[in-house]
């Protein structure tokens, strides 16, 4: 049976749908399970939680104390035997409300709660920056809400536990600009989880000395009385109507939820699963009824929460009403604004009737035939893998500073020659330098760069930064990490890696590069299958022409990818990357990497887990490559797709 609390984390989890402290009260699957994205975001928030609760030596944990009564009365008790006394992962309930701190602070007749983030600000260290969480309007600011309304919740719930003292509520979060000694590095941690409860708080582990984080510059302190109070009679109301769906015997009421009104959240509701993946207690279907089960579905509409503006109104909840949710229940004159995104719909609208259809015009062609003429052969399709981590992995970063330790190319001459390189980074250095360098070898001054976003420009820009900054203040070492003999060479480099990005202004604001051009715009503007629904990305566009083009999955350049699964339908070339064991506990368990997060944490186990068995590394060098070999491989069929070049 369901808890009768109301958690801290269902309030945060039923904030904008009351529909969904239902769902969860009931354990129905969520698409937050087993995401590995969300799981490195929380581990990055333990490790940044550890340095926070390091600041309180004598501080008591009360991380093991699962019941909720036992937590709230070893809590008043530890507060009760000092006037400066400590508690991590304090209890505290009120009636239905419960909830638990990060740090709970007693400073005499004052109970400061302390929230932690892994999110970041530039700051200085106790500056108070209320403009970093509210608009000019003193509205709260959209992406600091969720935690705001967290620590809000908390000081209400604590503040009726504890009565006679004032409550301050503080935000920890990560500051950017602070360098990192070797003390915060990422390799000084590890997260360790028991196999037997897999989802329970994790061990962090640290091995430098705790004390030399009490010295640490990376936390920015941030008191934001101001900020709940703005924001407590929302809180209160909502935890109010919360609390009134659950009864002392843990039963929770399903809530009535208008779907025209809260169609936006249900788009991206995690108890909304994929076509075809929808487990037996699905939540979407539950409140969505039929209209769960249209095709083309509204939903799916190529950022259809965008289509209302000041100037134009939303159409979508009056479909809704009239119990209809296709995509084509709209008219073509109500899909928004003039506009690229517009005109993404449009395309999306005329050719996903009577199951959909294919958009291949003669307009993108066009525009890859002009790549031919300028810049020219060779085209040299390429792929970066990159840690934008909390605790960088090299003292003297900053947090969230870039660490590029992969790249992947494709290059394909004017005779039709296809020659695949790569990059893999695999010692403790610093590796940015050794990576652009590398880079620039590969590239040259010659050819077409082409990429899928904006991603690899950001890296380039990123590294240029990094050779100007430590070649001010640290040269010798700038060219010990760069594998270079001389400053010149590392002068060569940054002007290489300036001229490829493009010329400068007046304002530093980049033009246009005279190399470099973006598959994915051609994407949005001209391309379409009905599998890729309303999305564009790499991962959606290969699907859709590795299904529609067999003399490509049969040309030798990609055979190797040509599987089919147990029904004998085509498989998605990135389900095809094989696993390999990568040991640990004795044990041979197999893995592979099919995403960004995934590689992330492969590599950090390359290059920071000492005493990995030789064959285990090689196997963890082989995922990387297999994978960021992939990308610039999708790159390379969607383009011979897209001009028919597959011969």
């Amino acid at each position: 049976m369901a808890s009768s609390f109301l958690s801290k984390s269902d309030f945060k989890s039923a904030y904008d749908c009351s529909a969904k402290l239902y769902y969860r009260k009931l354990s129905y699957p969520t698409t937050l399970q087993d995401n590995e994205y969300m799981a490195f975001l929380a581990d990055s928030g333990f490790m940044v939680e550890y340095i926070a609760k390091a600041q309180f030596p004598s501080g008591v944990d009360l991380t093991n104390e699962r019941d909720p009564h036992s937590a709230f009365a070893k809590t008043r008790e530890i507060l009760a035997e000092s006037e400066d006394a400590v508690v991590f992962e304090g209890g505290f309930i009120h009636g239905k409300f419960y909830a638990r701190a990060d740090i709970l602070h007693r400073k005499g007749k004052e109970l400061h709660l302390i929230e932690v983030k892994s999110s970041s600000v530039n700051a200085a260290e106790g500056e108070d920056r209320l403009e970093t969480f509210l608009t000019r309007d003193r509205k709260v600011k959209a992406g600091w809400k969720p935690y705001l309304i967290d620590v809000s919740y908390q000081q209400h719930v604590l503040s009726l536990a504890f009565p006679d003292f004032k409550i301050v509520p503080w935000l920890w979060v990560v500051n950017s600009g602070a360098q990192m000694t070797e003390n915060e590095t990422a390799g000084r941690f590890s997260i360790v989880r028991t196999k037997d409860d897999i989802k329970s708080r994790p061990v962090v582990r640290y091995d430098g000395e705790v004390e030399a984080l009490q010295k640490t510059k990376m936390l920015a302190r941030l008191k934001v009385d101001v900020i709940t109070e703005i924001l407590m009679p929302e809180v209160i109301q909502k935890a109010n109507e919360l609390a009134a769906m659950l009864d002392t015997n843990g039963r929770v009421q399903r809530p009535s939820i208008s779907i025209q009104d809260n169609y936006k959240l249900c788009r991206k509701c995690e108890y909304r699963f994929p076509i075809g993946k929808e487990p037996l207690q699905h939540g979407f279907s539950e409140c969505w009824g039929d209209l769960a089960n249209v095709r083309p579905h509204i939903l799916d509409l190529h950022r259809v929460g965008q289509i209302g503006s000041t100037k134009v109104d939303d159409p979508v909840p009056l479909v809704l009403s009239r119990r209809k949710a296709s995509l084509l229940d709209l008219r073509e004159d109500q899909l928004g604004s003039p506009g690229a995104y517009t005109e993404r719909r449009r395309i999306q609208w005329q050719h996903s009737a009577n199951q959909g259809s294919e958009h291949l015009p003669d307009k993108l062609r066009e525009e890859l035939a002009k790549f031919e003429v300028s810049p020219g052969y060779p085209f040299h399709f390429i792929d970066f893998e990159a840690c934008d981590v909390v605790l960088p992995h090299h003292a003297g970063l900053r947090p969230y500073e870039r660490v590029a330790f992969q790249w992947s190319c494709h290059t394909l001459d004017k005779n039709g020659k296809l020659d695949p390189d790569e990059w893999l980074n695999t010692e403790h250095q610093f590796p940015n330098f050794k990576f652009a360098e590398a880079l620039k070898r590969r590239l040259g001054d010659e050819g077409t760069v082409l990429v899928w976003s904006p991603y690899e420009q950001t890296t380039l820009r990123m590294i240029l930064d990094q050779i100007h900054a430590w070649m001010a203040t640290a040269p010798d070492q700038a060219l010990e990490v760069a594998g270079l003999q001389s400053p010149h060479e590392i002068e060569e480099l940054a002007a290489w890696i300036d001229g490829l990005l493009g010329q400068e202004d007046a304002k530093g604001k980049r033009g246009p590069s005279p190399r470099i051009r973006d598959l994915h715009k051609l994407a949005l503007a001209h391309y379409f299958h009905p599998t890729m629904l309303g999305r564009t990305s790499i991962k959606a566009v290969l699907p859709a022409v590795w299904n529609q083009s067999e003399p490509l999955r049969s040309h030798p350049w990609f055979q190797d990818y040509q599987k089919s699964d147990a029904d004998g339908s085509v498989m998605d070339p990135y389900k095809t990357l094989p696993p390999l064991p990568l040991g640990g506990d004795g044990e041979d368990d197999e893995d592979v990497v099919r995403e960004g997060t995934g590689a992330i944490r492969i590599y950090q186990e390359l290059v920071f887990w000492d005493g990995v068995d030789v064959q285990y590394r090689k196997n963890r060098e082989t995922l990387l490559k297999q994978y960021c070999k992939l990308d610039t491989a999708a790159m390379v069929m969607i383009w011979a797709h897209w001009t028919g070049k597959i011969s």
